[in-house]
């Protein structure tokens, strides 16, 4: 019989770092000498020498900008190809250091291979202290840690960046006289499918760890019919066989697209890789994550070691400085302008607003973009391509604007939506606004700026706390609904702890919310009276009053 062809393989994104042979250094911890783990990473760097590494400009040389037309247009598009750090990306470069070494400081491969490699025991006891003498044998601690804001803040650009600090893969041969053949992955990045299957995930990664190790685990584990919990279980051991540091899982959002029960487990599966092997989890995704993570904010905040990040629009503030000084020193137009010039207002201009004042070029780039910087960066290079097809040569505020109304046409809803703080326009976008978030923009009136900073501003916590005290609210409404009197009840059940409340009260006592049925009440009967998110409760029957 003629063999059918096989099926051809679907392509997949796969991000790859740097291969390196072991080179074992001391380690900055006296605790994690002898881990050969620990010691083939880089040292700890301070963060002069984060930004020196992250920071990424494409050539640039002001002749360019005598230039032809249409190779200047082709030099701008390449000159958006920058990467320039900020506080944020320091600080998710020190998670990640510490994360990687809390991930192996568990897993020294010489503590049972080799022992007399490893540290070495003060006493002949071998029921004295051992975890003291032998830190490498302490229950596994390690976790991840979860990013979460809206598309378009530069989330997976800014953990690519972070994670390209380390090598990717670590190749072992011997370690201090002993044979030591392994093949270390130091990170994994993968997307989560389409439709959040387990499946699908799993086949993710053994088809990105074969393009980074040339090896087939694809064919030999997922390109069979096998059982989601045997894919899974091989998984686990795969990452334990080549010591995986941490696996960072982008738009985990997805996970709500999945089947009846997917999510959840997905979800246990991480925490499974946490629990037997020590593999830290990053997950990664817009507010939609928020939905699938955890029930409420609380579980979030408290369920990881590291932190969560949430990775709010840009302030216009010392951030937006820094990053729109970088922007502005690609400059392929015939005419130089500064981001400090200010707009010329034309007497058509004060006639309507005679009050208004002259904004910067910064200030209008703002202005147009609210602070997610990928429109930032595309605007900018639209403008220089308007002032080139124009014949202007240079930059100015109207053509900013007119390139932001032109190319920006179908989000201009939204952004316009966060200019003005429209929260009727906002609540229909999940993935730029959370259900908890619509419900703090509605106990506030509207009156409330979430644009925090990058990393979790003082405003953003503020939200967080807010949305966490609605959550404790829905968790001890049995605890503040009013106990039933005695007079009320059975003699049978009088002075007992299991009282019951009677037929009458039974009638007018609301059942148990299901899970996210609450901000559904909320949201009903607080656009109806303008009510707070604890009024509608209180109506709804959820919440009593002590003296009721």
């Amino acid at each position: 019989m003629r063999k059918s062809n096989p099926k051809p393989e679907r392509a997949i994104r796969v991000i790859k770092g740097r291969v390196v042979r072991a080179v074992y250094r001391q380690p900055e911890c006296p605790e994690h000498a002898g881990n050969p783990l620990i010691e083939a990473l880089p040292p700890v760097m301070t963060d002069d020498q984060i930004i020196e590494r992250l920071k990424f400009y494409p050539r640039y040389d002001e002749a360019q900008r005598g230039e032809p037309d249409e190779v200047r247009s082709l030099l701008i598009q390449n000159g958006m190809k920058f990467f320039a750090p900020l506080d944020a990306h320091i600080d998710l470069a020190r998670r990640l250091t510490n994360l990687l070494r809390m991930s192996y400081a568990g897993r020294n491969p010489m503590a049972n291979e080799f022992p007399d490699v490893g540290p070495g025991k003060e006493s002949f006891d071998q029921y004295e202290d051992q975890y003291k003498n032998q830190p490498d044998q302490l229950p596994l601690t390690a976790s991840g840690f979860n990013i979460i804001g809206p598309s378009g803040v530069g989330k997976s650009f800014s953990i690519e960046r972070a994670l390209s600090l380390f090598p990717q893969t670590i190749h072992h041969s011997n370690y201090r006289g002993h044979d030591f053949t392994r093949s270390q992955i130091v990170w994994l990045k993968v997307d989560c499918p389409f439709d959040g299957n387990e499946r699908g995930l799993a086949s993710n990664v053994f088809r990105v760890i074969d393009k980074i190790l040339g090896t087939t685990y694809y064919l030999n584990y997922a390109g069979k019919r096998r059982l989601q919990t045997e894919l899974l279980d091989d998984l686990t051991a795969l990452a334990d066989n080549h010591y995986l540091g941490v696996l960072v899982i982008d738009e985990i959002q997805r996970l709500s697209l999945a089947k009846s029960g997917g999510a959840e487990k997905l979800l246990n599966f991480f925490g499974q890789l946490r629990n037997e092997i020590g593999l830290p989890v990053i997950l990664q995704g817009n507010y939609k994550t928020l939905s699938v993570i955890s029930g409420d904010f609380s579980q979030m905040r408290r369920g990881t070691g590291q932190g969560d990040i949430v990775w709010d629009l840009m302030e216009e503030d010392e951030q937006w400085q820094e990053f729109s000084e970088t922007l502005w020193r690609f400059q392929y137009t015939k005419k130089r302008c500064s981001p400090d010039n200010k707009e010329k207002l034309t007497k058509k201009d004060l006639e309507r607003d005679p009050n208004r004042v002259p904004k910067t070029l910064r200030q209008v780039l703002y202005e147009e973009t609210q602070g997610i910087t990928d429109f930032a960066v595309k605007v900018y290079m639209f403008a220089q391509e308007w002032a080139i097809d124009s014949g202007k040569e240079v930059v100015t505020a109207g053509i900013i604007r007119s390139a932001a109304k032109d190319k920006l046409r179908i989000p201009q809803e939204v952004l316009q939506a966060l200019k003005t703080k429209d929260k009727r326009v906002l609540e229909q976008y999940e993935d730029l606004y959370h259900e908890a978030f619509k419900s703090y923009l509605h106990q506030q009136g509207g009156n409330v700026d979430v644009n925090g900073k990058i990393g979790s501003s003082p405003e953003v916590q503020e939200i967080l706390e807010a949305a966490e005290a609605t959550t404790e609210a829905q968790d001890n409404t049995e605890q503040t609904a009013t106990p039933p009197s005695n007079e009320n009840l059975p003699p049978s059940t009088e002075g007992k702890s299991n009282r019951k409340p009677s037929a009458k009260k039974r009638t007018k006592r609301v059942p148990a919310a299901q899970k996210g049925e609450l901000p559904k009440i909320i949201d009903s009967l607080v656009n109806k009276d303008n009510n707070s998110a604890y009024e509608a409760l209180r109506q709804a029957g959820y919440i009593e009053s002590a003296g009721d």
